[in-house]
């Protein structure tokens, strides 16, 4: 009997405020296990010890905000004595996940020869982001569920991402990595490994921050420092033409949403912590 381990990242967060632990517990699933792995600060960390039954999940304090890449480590640590073909899923927290994604999941996980298993996920806009194929300077977006990508080129998020726990034979994520390229790393191993990918055809309706009409300026400042670093380090991990392709994203970003929030001091900031990143490599 396969098991099936959710592991869910929570964030300065109560865990009676997540949308995605909610429905989780709510489905009862006999062979579902919750992971809860808080990344949260002291406050909240204090509040969520008190709130939750061992009975109903694991919960782990990461002792702040360690970045995606160190919790998922330290998750694939716990279950590092499990069965290679058990299921470990990732999981934002705040993503509505349905009964429907499950009774999908574990209809198709039976079919062992597939490892990796992934959702249609929109965004707010109606756009498809996941899966979709990989490109130079951007994933090439499917039009519909339906549309065929090929395996050597698949490409995914990270949110509902569903792998069985063979895939992460004597891998680890780069802990380089804080947050964004975490999953497009983890994709371009996946497919040097030769893995096999499944589309469920279940839609996920998710809300993207930086596709949000939110024009809080410090926010997404606070967001791009992280999401420029990460960049800037992942571009680097292969030849020229990779390298200039992240000076490119983070300068396109500079005036897309220096545009967006009305701030030229916004594309400033971007620019400038860019070449600062670089200096400092």
């Amino acid at each position: 009997m396969i098991e099936y381990y959710a592991v869910v990242v929570l964030y300065n967060k109560k865990i009676q405020d997540s949308i995605t632990i909610s429905n989780l517990l709510q489905l009862q699933e006999e062979h579902l296990h919750i992971i809860v792995l808080d990344n949260s600060m002291d406050t909240y960390v204090v509040e969520n010890r008190g709130h939750f039954s061992e009975e109903s999940l694991m919960y782990h304090s990461m002792g702040g905000n360690v970045g995606l890449s160190k919790a998922y480590n330290y998750a694939l640590f716990k279950l590092k004595n499990k069965s290679e073909n058990d299921i470990v899923i990732w999981f934002d927290d705040d993503t509505p996940v349905k009964q429907e994604y499950f009774d999908c999941l574990k209809k198709k996980a039976e079919d062992r020869m597939y490892d990796v298993f992934v959702p249609v996920i929109y965004g707010q806009n109606g756009v498809i982001y996941s899966p979709n194929e990989v490109g130079w300077l951007k994933g090439k977006y499917i039009s519909s569920p339906e549309q065929k990508i090929p395996q050597n080129k698949f490409n995914a998020i990270n949110s509902c991402l569903a792998v069985r726990l063979r895939a992460y034979k004597e891998y680890m994520y780069d802990e380089n990595l804080f947050m964004d390229c975490v999953d497009t790393k983890l994709f371009d191993d996946f497919r040097k490994k030769g893995l096999n990918f499944f589309v469920l055809q279940v839609k996920i309706h998710q809300n993207f921050f930086q596709r949000s009409d939110s024009k809080d300026i410090q926010k997404y400042w606070s967001r791009f420092q992280i999401r420029i670093k990460d960049t800037l380090y992942y571009s680097g991990l292969s030849g020229i033409k990779e390298r200039m392709g992240g000076y490119i994203r983070i300068l396109g970003w500079s005036v897309i949403y220096g545009l967006k929030l009305r701030s030229f001091k916004f594309s400033l900031l971007c620019i400038t912590q860019m070449m600062k990143t670089r200096r400092e490599k």
